[in-house]
């Protein structure tokens, strides 16, 4: 019985020392918008908002963003940028990921800004399609 005491009392002990915690479990979404028009240089255009997806718990934040976008092949380099709230970042190219937003709550909606920099006009108008943005969040 001595022993039992012990052992539980050990026990008890030992899970008093480890930290209390409410940081929800770790999760994704995804989400895909319509495509934006481009054609006058200078201008910025912004995509419609791309809204978290399925069961969130309030108070998670970003981790990690990633993302793609299509341009049509021959259309002038363009300049992007992936943004949540007033906080933006500069993506480097049509795909690639940024732990830029992390901290950032995760259930707040993200969205494209593009834009034609000076002396790089388009014959014509074209789009960006295939936006698409996966938040990684904790």
């Amino acid at each position: 019985m001595r022993l039992t005491r012990g052992v539980a009392c050990l026990a008890l002990a030992a899970c008093s020392l480890l930290p209390v915690s409410s940081v929800a479990a770790p999760g994704s979404w995804v989400s895909a918008g319509e495509s934006v028009r481009l054609f006058t240089t200078g201008r910025v255009v912004e995509s419609q908002p791309l809204l978290p997806q399925g069961d969130m718990v309030k108070g998670t934040h970003i981790r990690q963003v990633r993302w793609q976008y299509r341009v049509p092949a021959g259309q002038p380099y363009l300049e992007a940028w992936l943004c949540a709230s007033q906080e933006c970042v500069r993506l480097g190219g049509p795909r690639g990921s940024s732990r830029a937003l992390a901290g950032l709550a995760a259930d707040q909606p993200l969205h494209f800004r593009f834009r034609l920099p000076k002396g790089r006009q388009p014959a014509k108008p074209f789009r960006v399609e295939g936006l698409q943005v996966i938040v990684d969040y904790q």
